[in-house]
């Protein structure tokens, strides 16, 4: 049975930043972004875009929850995403209050998008770190 899968996009500058998620919030894929929410210490007060998100199960509707409680806000602008925050009572936000320009420096690249993101392959540890050979080995 294909599950379908879920893509995490981890926001990579300093405080409250925004973590991007597409397709399918299922199964073990709950578990994961709770997983990455609490190892990068960012459980409070980020943001999570949902406005990719196209299906949430019941482990999704909890892990959302979860999240909701530890102060998460929630971007979503399409029906579904709209349903899935009221349904669940989550904080959403509008676009303009994530990333809009803040005083003294700006929290995206000027085309309303954060300003550096890093994708996370599903596959792999996010403590795997593969550096290249020194030279001469």
């Amino acid at each position: 049975m294909n599950t379908g899968m879920l893509r995490i996009t981890l926001p990579t500058f300093g405080g409250d930043g925004v973590y991007v998620l597409e397709g399918k919030l299922t199964g073990l894929w709950t578990q994961e972004l709770l997983r990455v929410a609490r190892e990068a210490n960012q459980l409070n007060g980020n943001t999570f875009d949902l406005r990719e998100v196209f299906y949430v199960d019941s482990a999704g509707e909890e892990a959302l929850r979860i999240l909701n409680r530890f102060g998460a806000r929630f971007l979503a602008d399409s029906a579904y995403g709209k349903d899935l925050c009221k349904r669940l009572r989550l904080h959403r936000v509008a676009d303009s209050e994530v990333y809009s320009q803040k005083p003294g420096g700006s929290a995206g690249n000027g085309n309303g998008q954060p300003a550096q993101v890093k994708k996370l392959n599903p596959f792999t540890r996010a403590t795997d770190q593969r550096r290249p050979p020194e030279s001469g080995e």
